[in-house]
């Protein structure tokens, strides 16, 4: 903080006393001359008006136009500021701007109109009796058609004079006031800035010597600092030039490992940690920055690693390996690749160990696999059976027409689970494709789930089940796919009454949450195992394979919920208790508009 800087207080209080002496010698020359310049403007603001008052004067006296006189000096005293008085030759005043002329005494012995009598014009600075203040008077002789006919006088009080002067000055000091408030301002910025731009240099320069040589002062707004800066710049550029081709290579490797999405792992001929990037650190457990120095099997446990460092060093040649790394219920799969590091000379100084999790690689490889066996093995079964009844019609002539029928409705059978079957594939690769062109409409999602309760009613009454509602009476608004909402929600009512055990309940709730919509779908059916609940979203996943082919699912219906349910942004969970039943739980966000509503 530049407050506490001695630098600062000594250059800003310079500033001050400069500012301040500079103040008063202004103040000291120019007060002095106001009083002068008052008093030499109201001697020549007098000779003008008592100049132009006689030229009038001169002629009403002479026509003893004693009203036209004194209209005049109210006139002229009320744009001049000063007292007007008309006196005849006599010393009679005839009109006066401030008092009754009959009133006042004879004038022909005043000092002034003695000096106007005698020169022409006359001045004085005396106390009037007549208004008991001081004044200053200056008289004209007054001539008319070349005889003199009188004297016209002008009069200015002290204390108006004092004012004015008064005023004056006081301008002055407020002006010079606002003047060194302003230079204080500008002194304070100023020894603040020269300040902040030293302690600028002072910490550049301590950078730069603690070796951080990419420190520069800005050229700009030097401060008179210009050529202090340019050393100080000139320096850290040359300290930077001669440690520049030591570090180079290390910081490209370090640079490259960094942002590498692998894990990499360098290490010298001991075996000892030169660098690990963020990546190996996360695979491996261990702390980036407190490993680094230390010996390779000290920080890392695992004999495929350390196996592969030791034969790629020995042999320096590149060897490669995998391992697998249990990771609480998970297991990853990890490939090795060790290889062996020399300097220029070809002798060996290090290896290095490039770590490369594939788990997810193989992850997908598993689904993949499983669901071309599971799709395969689907799709085999109907046709079989058709294949099957088919051949057995077509090769036995001798069969009868009751059995043909039978074995005909068989075939429909089949065929018709072979159809849902291939339906539903469809079904989850247009969900699953990028050219999906569903068209997202606000829905009244309370009216949606009702249709879809009255459309289950008539099944699950056939197979003994009460199937419930439990609908709010306000409409709830989502934005969605109608076309796939309800296949969501017929799938997951179908769902429950397939599964729940004869006579059973089904309840269906629809309600708000926060800004969400949520359907549960409750069942009293078979459960499900706390170990398969979140398998049962795979496809073609059956928690009980025997059950469900005899009641005609193909494995794919909670795996199409689950798609619909991501496509419109929302999410499905399941809690469950095996013999208890289960709730299938669906979130999704409500419509911006009608949740913006009051």
């Amino acid at each position: 903080m530049f407050l506490k800087s001695h630098y600062f207080w000594r250059t800003y209080l310079g500033y001050v006393a400069v500012a301040l002496v500079g103040t008063f010698l202004l103040a000291a020359s120019v007060v002095p001359r106001i009083s002068e310049q008052a008093q030499e403007n109201l001697r020549r603001n007098m000779e003008v008006t008592t100049d132009s008052l006689a030229l009038y004067a001169g002629p009403a006296i002479g026509n003893l136009d004693y009203q036209g006189l004194r209209a005049t000096s109210d006139s002229v005293a009320g744009v001049s500021g000063l007292r007007i008085t008309i006196i005849d030759h006599n010393g009679v005043v005839l009109a006066d701007s401030h008092e009754d002329p009959y009133s006042m005494d004879n004038h022909l012995r005043r000092p002034e109109v003695q000096g106007a009598l005698a020169n022409g014009t006359g001045r004085a600075r005396r106390y009037s009796y007549t208004l008991e203040e001081s004044f200053w008077y200056q008289a004209k002789r007054v001539e008319s058609r070349g005889q003199f006919s009188g004297f016209v006088r002008v009069a200015k009080p002290e204390t108006d004079l004092a004012a004015e002067i008064r005023q004056s000055q006081m301008l002055i000091v407020r002006n010079a006031s606002i003047i060194t408030f302003v230079a204080l301002l500008l002194a304070f910025y100023l020894a603040a800035r020269q300040t902040a731009r030293l302690e600028e240099l002072t910490e550049v320069a301590e950078e730069i010597s603690r070796g951080n040589f990419a420190r520069r002062i800005p050229q700009g707004n030097s401060m008179g600092l210009k050529k202090l800066a340019e050393a100080i710049n000139q320096m850290a550029r040359s300290s930077a030039r001669r440690v520049t081709d030591v570090t180079a290579d290390r910081n490209r490797l370090s640079t490259v490992f960094t942002c590498m999405v692998e894990g990499v792992i360098d290490v010298d001929m001991d075996q000892n940690i030169l660098h690990i990037n963020e990546a190996a650190a996360r695979l491996l457990l261990v702390n980036e920055k407190a490993s680094i120095g230390k010996p390779l099997w000290q920080e890392v446990r695992h004999r495929e690693i350390l196996n592969a460092l030791d034969q790629a060093i020995s042999t320096q040649s590149v060897i490669k390996t995998q391992m697998r790394l249990n990771r609480e219920s998970d297991q990853m799969v990890v490939d090795i690749y060790a290889a062996s590091l020399s300097n220029d000379e070809g002798e060996p100084i290090g290896a290095v160990l490039v770590l490369h999790d594939i788990t997810d690689l193989k992850n997908l490889e598993r689904i993949r696999t499983d669901f071309v066996a599971n799709a395969s093995h689907e799709l085999k079964t109907p046709i079989t059976a058709i294949r099957g009844l088919t051949e057995t019609i077509l090769g036995d002539a001798d069969v009868d027409a009751k059995t043909v029928v039978h074995f005909i409705e068989r075939v429909h059978a089949q065929s018709l689970r072979l159809s849902q079957l291939v339906g539903d594939l469809m079904t989850i690769s247009r969900l699953e494709g990028s050219q999906s062109q569903e068209e997202f409409t606000r829905i009244n999602f309370v009216d949606l789930v009702r249709q879809a309760v009255r459309a289950g009613q008539a099944v699950a009454e056939e197979k003994g089940h009460d199937l419930d509602a439990e609908l709010p009476d306000t409409e709830i608004m989502v934005l969605g796919d109608r076309q796939n909402l309800s296949q969501l929600l017929d799938n997951l009512i179908d769902n429950a009454i397939k599964y729940t055990t004869d006579p059973g309940t089904i309840t269906v709730r629809v309600f708000k949450e926060g800004d969400s919509a949520v359907l549960q779908v409750s069942d009293t059916g078979i459960g499900i195992s706390p170990q398969y609940q979140q398998r049962v979203f795979e496809r073609f996943y059956r928690v009980d394979k025997a059950r469900s082919q005899s009641l005609g699912g193909t494995g794919l219906g909670l795996s199409i919920v689950k798609n619909i349910a991501e496509k419109h942004g929302g999410s499905l969970g399941v809690e469950s208790q095996l013999g208890s039943g289960s709730t299938f739980t669906f979130r999704m966000p409500l419509d911006t508009e009608s949740s913006s509503a009051p």
